[in-house]
This record gives structure tokens, C-alpha cells and sequence, in this order.
């Protein structure tokens, strides 16, 4: 009581609501600062995509520290008539462990549920991602005190390819990329700038360990350079050692670990590419790493010179290092920027080698040697190359500082999505703009700090300097010469990544971009059944090296609920981007909430499982009573409440289907031509799991209405949920009993394909008469006028002006005094509109015009 009365008395500290326009506006360094910034280091790593479709960006300096993730409608931004929503989430933890250092390295694992962070100060963390982006949690840290030059992730999955074979789709494992850690699922592979190569290992749960050695021919500086004395040495936290300014790591196509690394104070100026072997302990003996010098890059000699036919001196221009699996091989590129004599005025050049076997004599001995082989190079005039990137399948990507953003061609014989040809102009012959130049607020070039691809290689996403983020398509266009081929192109991006159990929302919006561009428009229902047969013989195949699936409608085994969810949600996430799918969308979303409701009753039952299958197996009604978990009973309340919704809305979609008289000529008189909610009960699947339901809650209201309910929590809420169990059935229209009865003897119709009919719900023509047959068998029990009196609320109610609220409206908050809704009809205060009025002061940060706060 007298801590209550000291809690009153101490007065209220009000936080200051300022209008938008007074926050700071998104600050960037001019474009001389970032090219000075990137000559004495890799640029850094602000943005990563993982395999789920979840970015991650870090705000480039001089904006405030943070680490956000990002989520929502990445790839239907640039649909027409179609507006995208973004989620953006701060990850707490990493902007607590990191404190204000900058984040050199962002990287996700390879399933995607693990991100690992590095910063400028050494400080490594891997975060965990739990079921949501709100939900992160530490699953490793280590301090390696000295900034990072290189980072990798050990893969540990293999992952599955598809080629065709005389007609029939063969899926094949590929070979694991790179060595594999024997005693848990994460592993990683990290270089720092003063060249020590560490491997940090999972052993088990949060158990870590690690072994490490030192690249070879690490040259040591002269400790009594006259230009560098013992406090600039120590200022640097670089002792006697040379200094890795830019780095580059990656596998090439047999697995090996290839490094690139270039040091800006070294006086041969030179590329060097090692080979990385890693051995991980056994029973007895430690790990070893095995690091081999297999290919040097001078600069400075004659040969490269005169391939790059420059102006400037590279030396003192290299700006980038990439290294990754191309065309030709494992591929290196290098970006060079020059200042000219205009202080704002710069010029780059970008080169690439290919990195090849060769046979050489040494010693008379003939032995294979790697060599680097100059691919091609070009000038890029007024602008300077401020990232590079390159996808899976070695598509480089070249952002500039003037904000534009330039991909790579794909090559003939990919099977990616990627551009073929373009009218747009770009920095070489075999690139073209993805994105236009990108404008800051006082007109300058705002340079582009980070590029990242979608899971399937159909979008990118962009981090400028000043940290906006925006997202493109980089696909081709369709035309009816290229129809075809694209979709057969998106079918196989699809399943694959069904199979490889990886994010599709972005070859979805490819899938939803051909139906609106075709003809067909069952184009989009096709992919989605051919997709999901082929999930199917993935699921029955216990996930062999090799499958096949064929084009035949064989019968396969019925897939389990997690299983069945992957394939509802590829549907799901397609239909409900097409407009003229509305009511396939409302069947699948009705179909696989049905089970999942099941499994709830089925999870909360205390009784012997046996004696729940019997229950749910048997035909007539069971005398035997199961028994429920007494905390579960509240949440089984609204599970009863909302199956009895939409039991009676699913009889009423039947019963005016089937018992409703219409005129021949008219366009509803066949009711198998169009797509309609009754077919759900002809849906084998979910009229089962519906019909168990009922079961599970006739069990349950039993149980209630017998049972003492002792509850451990809330004991005081016992009679309401007496009341409750006595109360439900009598407000029923239709009884419990007549709707189980209905339901089993709709199971004398012809099972048919799943998925065909739930993606088409249209009611098989075949089985019409005997559907005529049981509604009306069962019209005068199941056909009560009381169910036609219900009404749909799954429309947004205004409940100040008594009116829907239409889609296109967003329905924001509602003021908590005068309940005024600040709905966006009007940005300005001029109107006589409260709702206006509401809405202006909201945009302003401010209270609403009666002086409450919006809740």
C-alpha cells in the first residue's frame, strides 16, 4: 500500500511527440569520402538475404548504429496495382553486442537460420533465429581482436538439381560443397586482416571450438619505418605485421576454399589466390589447416599493365576484391577507381581473370599449375564502382557511386531467370541497368553500400549510403515468343525450391506476372499441381539421392501436416496475389486450417492415444469419454466457437448451391463451370479432419458438462465454462449429430486428386448426381432456415459511421476518447471531416483534434 501511494505521488515524465518532418533526415558521406574509405579496405558487407526471404541491413555510416530485419511483400512492390508492405524489425541483441563499432561481415548459413555478424573490431556472434524476426537469440560469440578480412560458412547440406530425362523431371543430390563438420551443424572459416585463418566448429549445442594457423609469406614490417612509429603501430592495433586491406573467399566447383587477398603496403602490389584445406580433428590428433599459395596477380608488371591499357596507376587503386564461381570457372574481379584532376570527378576500371589449371615444367617435372587468364575489362567513366556482388550462379552485379546498380547477362545455358537482353545502357557489353542513378536530398549521387539477390535469383534488393533500401525485378520480359520457355523455367525454380525447402514468394510474383500477362488463365494452376507432384514424390522417396516424377496421375502416399503445409503455402502465397482467385484462396486457407485445429483438440487430449484414434475411427457414437488438459480449456473454447462458424457457413454454401431452383438460360444454372466454397466437403481430406473435429468437440463439451474443473489457473472461470458446455449445442441451427451424419455420408463419393480439385474448386461433373443424391437425403435436417439468417463478417467494420470499411482502406487506430478512426481519406486539415482531421494530426505525431491519444 505505501509502495502504491509513493508510485502515485511521483509525478509522470511525458514523452514529447514531434512532428516527422522535425526528425533527422538519412545522413551519407559525400562520394570522395567512400572511394577514400574503400582504397585502405573491403567495403562492408550491410545486407544480407537468407534463403527465407529475411534481409538484414545494417544503416551505412555516418546514420546512427542498428542492426534491422526485414520482411513482407519484397517482390510485389513493382507489380502493377499493387502495393507492397515491408516489416522492419531492430535485432536488439546484435546492436547491444556490437555497441557502435561498424559491422564489417553479414552472413547468413545455408538453411537459413542462423546470421553471423562481425565487426571492425574483431567481435564475432552467430545469432539464432527463432519462429519470428522479433525472436533472436546468441549462439556463439568470440573475440578475435583484429578486424576481419575474409568470412565463410561451411555448407553441411546438400542440396538437389533438375534435369529431364524422356519426359519425367529427375531430381539428383549434388555433392557436398567444401569439407563437412563431423560434430554438429554450424561451422565457419574466418581470415583477418593481419593474415591468421581460424575454423570455428559446433561440437554440440552451444559448445564451440576451434583451431587455426597463418597464412604463408605474411611479410613483417620493418619496426623502425620512419613513417610509422611504436604509437601509430599500437594506435593501429597492428604490431609488426602486414595489413589484408581487401579480401575475397569462396568454393569453387570441386569444393576446394579458394582465398583472395591484396595488401595496400606491401611493395609488390600483388593478388595472391590460396588454397584452404581443412582437416577437423579426429578421436586422436587436433585439426590443421593447410593453407597453399597457388596463383599471384602482380599490378605492377608489364604483362598486367598492358592487358588493362590504363591511365592511372593501379597500385594505388584498387577499390574491390570479389571472388566467386563464373562462367569459366572460379572468376576474380578486381575494381579500380582514379580521382581526375576535378576534385568530384572519378573514373574505374573493371577487370576480370579466370583462374585455370595449366601443366608446367618445373624442375623437369610436369605438374599441373593455376594461372590466372585475363577474361575482360572495361572504363566506367564519372563514377566509381562503390560494391560488387555475385549471385549463385556467378551473375556479377556492379553498383556505382552514382547510384545505379548494373548486372551481368545471364549465360545461355543457365536456367535462372535472369535478363537476356535489355534496351537499357550500361557500363559494358554483356551488362545492363538494373537500377537507375540514385539521387541523395541535396542532389548529389547517393552510392549504392550494399546489393544482395533474392533465394531464386529474381530480384535484388539495394542499400544505398544515405540507408534506403528498395527492391527490383531482374527477370526477363515476357512476350508470347518467350512465354513458354519462362514458364517452364519458373515450374523448375519452384520445385526446386520445394524440394530444397527455400522461400519461393519471389519466383511466385514471376508465376503471378505470367498470368496477368497470358492468355491461359490456368497457367498459374498448372505450375502449382505440377509443383506439388512433384513435392509429393520428393516426400515418398525418403529423400533419396535420386528421384524421378512422371506426368501420370499415379496415386501417392498422403503427406503429413508440416509436409502438406509446404505445399498449402505455395498455393496459398499464389492465389492470393490474383484477383480472380479469391475464392480457391478462401478453400485453401478453410482446408488447412481445419486440420491444424484437429491436431489442437488431438494435442490437448490427456487420454491414450489409441482410445482417441478409436473415437475418431468409428463410424457411430462412442460411448467412451476422454479427458482434456484443464489449461487447455479456454483455448479449445474459441476452437469450438469458430469450427461451428464455419460448419453452418460451409452448410449454407451447400445447401444454396444444391437446393436452389435457377432458371436454364441462366450462367449459374451449371453449377460445375465456376469455382464455388461447397467443394471443401467434397474434399476428402478436409471433410475428414472436419468430421473428427465435431467428434473431438462433442468429446470436449462432455467433458466440460461431467468433469469438476479444478482449474489450476483462473479456478473462478469454472461456471462460465459450465455455462458454456451447456449453452453451445442449443444455438446451434443444425444439430451435432445431423452434421456428422451428413458429413459420412458424403463419403460414398469417388475420391478424387487432391490437389486438382482444391486448386480448381470446381465440382466434379462426375459425381454431381450423387451429390444431388445426399443433400437431398439430408435437406430437411442440414437445410434449417436458420442457417441462412448468418452473415459473413470477414469485411472490416467502421463502428463509428455504422459501414464497411473497403479493402483498398487501411484501417488505422481509433482515438480513445472520441473513437474517432484515422482513416486515410484526407492528408489535410482544410476538410470539415473529422476522420480527416484525425488523420492529419496522426501524420504530424500529434493528439487527436478532442486532445485523446490514439490507441
Amino acid at each position: 500500500m505505501v509502495v502504491d501511494t509513493l508510485r502515485d505521488a511521483i509525478p509522470k515524465k511525458r514523452r514529447k511527440l514531434e512532428s516527422p518532418t522535425a526528425r533527422p533526415a538519412p545522413a551519407r558521406y559525400p562520394p570522395s569520402f567512400v572511394r577514400a574509405a574503400l582504397l585502405f579496405r573491403q567495403a562492408p558487407q550491410c545486407l544480407t538475404t537468407s534463403c527465407h526471404s529475411v534481409a538484414v541491413t545494417v544503416p551505412p555510416k555516418p546514420n546512427p548504429p542498428g542492426v534491422h530485419a526485414i520482411t513482407g511483400e519484397h517482390y510485389t512492390l513493382d507489380l502493377p496495382n499493387k502495393e507492397g508492405t515491408l516489416n522492419k524489425t531492430p535485432i536488439r541483441l546484435a546492436e547491444q553486442y556490437h555497441d557502435q563499432n561498424i559491422i564489417t561481415h553479414l552472413q547468413w548459413n545455408q538453411r537459413g537460420t542462423t546470421l553471423a555478424s562481425a565487426d571492425e573490431t574483431g567481435k564475432v556472434a552467430l545469432w539464432g533465429l527463432g519462429s519470428s524476426v522479433q525472436n533472436w537469440s546468441m549462439t556463439f560469440d568470440v573475440n578475435l581482436h583484429q578486424p576481419l578480412a575474409a568470412f565463410l560458412w561451411l555448407n553441411t547440406d546438400r542440396l538437389y538439381t533438375l534435369s529431364e530425362s524422356d519426359g519425367q523431371d529427375q531430381f539428383t543430390r549434388d555433392k557436398l560443397l567444401g569439407p563437412r563438420n563431423p560434430y554438429g551443424y554450424l561451422a565457419f572459416i574466418t581470415t583477418t586482416v593481419r593474415g591468421d585463418v581460424s575454423v570455428h566448429y559446433q561440437r554440440g549445442g552451444s559448445v564451440f571450438s576451434s583451431f587455426s594457423t597463418t597464412l604463408p609469406g605474411t611479410v613483417r614490417l620493418d619496426g623502425c619505418r620512419p613513417d610509422m612509429g611504436c604509437f601509430e603501430m599500437d594506435l593501429a592495433n597492428m604490431d609488426n605485421r602486414q595489413r589484408i586491406s581487401h579480401a575475397a573467399i569462396d568454393f569453387d566447383k570441386d569444393g576446394n576454399i579458394l582465398l583472395a587477398t591484396y595488401t595496400d603496403d606491401v611493395q609488390d602490389h600483388a593478388v595472391h589466390i590460396y588454397k584452404i584445406t581443412i582437416r577437423f580433428p579426429r578421436r586422436h590428433g587436433q585439426g590443421g589447416i593447410l593453407c597453399q599459395k597457388v596463383a599471384k596477380l602482380g599490378l605492377a608488371t608489364p604483362a598486367t599493365l598492358s592487358q588493362l591499357d590504363v591511365s592511372f596507376e593501379l597500385t594505388q587503386a584498387l577499390t574491390h576484391v570479389g571472388l566467386a564461381r563464373g562462367r569459366s570457372g572460379m572468376e576474380l574481379t578486381l575494381a579500380f577507381s582514379n580521382k581526375t584532376k576535378d576534385d568530384d570527378a572519378f573514373s574505374s576500371f573493371l577487370a576480370r581473370w579466370s583462374l585455370q589449371t595449366a601443366m608446367s615444367d618445373i624442375d623437369s617435372m610436369i605438374a599441373p599449375e593455376m594461372t590466372l587468364q585475363y577474361l575482360a575489362g572495361f572504363s566506367i567513366p564519372d563514377c566509381f564502382v562503390s560494391y560488387v556482388t555475385h549471385s549463385q550462379l556467378g551473375t556479377l552485379a556492379v553498383g556505382l557511386s552514382d547510384g545505379s546498380v548494373h548486372l551481368e547477362y545471364k549465360n545461355d545455358g543457365d536456367h535462372g531467370l535472369l535478363k537476356s537482353t535489355s534496351s537499357e545502357s550500361s557500363i559494358g557489353p554483356q551488362f545492363w541497368m538494373a537500377l537507375k542513378p540514385q539521387k541523395y536530398l541535396d542532389g548529389n549521387s547517393d552510392a549504392v553500400a550494399g546489393i544482395s539477390f533474392s533465394p531464386n535469383e529474381t530480384h535484388i534488393m539495394c542499400v544505398y549510403s544515405s540507408g534506403i533500401f528498395t527492391t527490383t525485378r531482374v527477370t526477363d520480359d515476357v512476350n508470347e515468343n518467350t512465354l513458354l520457355d519462362h514458364r517452364n523455367t519458373v515450374e523448375k525454380r519452384i520445385k526446386l525450391s520445394l524440394v530444397n525447402n527455400s522461400e519461393d514468394l519471389d519466383v511466385i510474383s514471376e508465376l503471378v506476372r505470367l498470368e496477368h500477362v497470358s492468355k491461359d488463365q490456368d497457367i498459374a494452376q498448372g505450375v502449382i499441381a505440377a509443383s506439388i507432384r512433384a513435392f509429393e514424390a520428393f516426400c515418398k522417396s525418403d529423400e533419396a539421392d535420386q528421384f524421378s516424377v512422371s506426368s501420370s496421375a499415379d496415386k501417392l502416399q498422403d503427406l503429413n501436416l508440416p509436409q502438406r503445409g509446404r505445399a498449402f503455402g505455395l498455393a496459398l502465397g499464389t492465389y492470393k496475389r490474383l484477383a480472380n482467385r479469391s475464392i480457391q484462396y478462401t478453400n485453401l486457407s478453410k482446408a488447412i486450417q481445419i486440420p491444424v485445429i484437429l491436431e489442437c483438440f488431438v494435442g490437448s487430449c490427456t487420454s491414450p492415444y489409441n482410445e482417441v484414434t478409436d473415437i475418431l475411427d468409428s463410424p457411430s457414437k462412442s460411448e467412451k469419454q476422454l479427458e482434456f488438459d484443464l489449461d487447455s480449456l479456454w483455448s479449445l473454447v474459441s476452437l469450438t466457437t469458430w469450427t461451428f462458424e464455419f460448419t453452418r457457413w460451409i452448410l449454407r454454401e451447400w445447401n444454396v448451391l444444391f437446393n436452389c431452383k435457377r432458371p436454364k438460360n441462366s450462367k449459374y444454372a451449371d453449377i460445375t463451370a465456376r469455382p464455388v466454397h461447397a467443394v471443401l466437403l467434397v474434399h476428402r481430406p478436409t471433410r475428414v479432419a472436419l468430421r473428427r473435429t465435431l467428434k473431438m468437440i462433442q468429446q470436449f463439451i462432455q467433458f466440460m458438462g461431467t468433469s469438476p474443473l479444478e482449474l489450476t489457473r483462473l479456478p473462478e472461470s469454472a461456471p462460465l465454462l459450465r455455462r458454456y458446455a451447456s449453452t453451445i449445442l442449443q444455438n446451434e441451427p443444425v444439430t451435432l449429430d445431423d452434421m456428422l451424419a451428413f458429413l459420412l455420408a458424403l463419403d460414398d463419393l469417388e475420391e478424387t486428386d487432391e490437389w486438382p480439385l482444391l486448386l480448381s474448386s470446381k465440382l466434379p461433373a462426375a459425381q454431381l448426381d450423387k451429390m444431388r443424391a445426399v443433400s437431398a437425403s439430408h435437406r430437411d435436417k442440414c437445410a434449417q432456415p436458420a442457417i441462412y439468417l448468418e452473415r459473413d463478417h470477414d469485411y472490416r467494420l467502421d463502428v463509428i459511421r455504422k459501414q464497411r470499411i473497403p479493402a483498398s482502406m487501411k484501417h488505422v487506430r481509433c482515438c480513445v476518447r472520441c473513437q474517432q478512426l484515422s482513416l486515410p481519406m484526407s492528408s489535410t486539415p482544410e476538410s470539415t471531416d473529422p476522420c480527416s482531421h484525425a488523420l492529419w494530426y496522426k501524420s504530424m505525431g500529434r493528439r487527436c483534434i478532442c486532445g485523446g491519444f490514439f490507441t
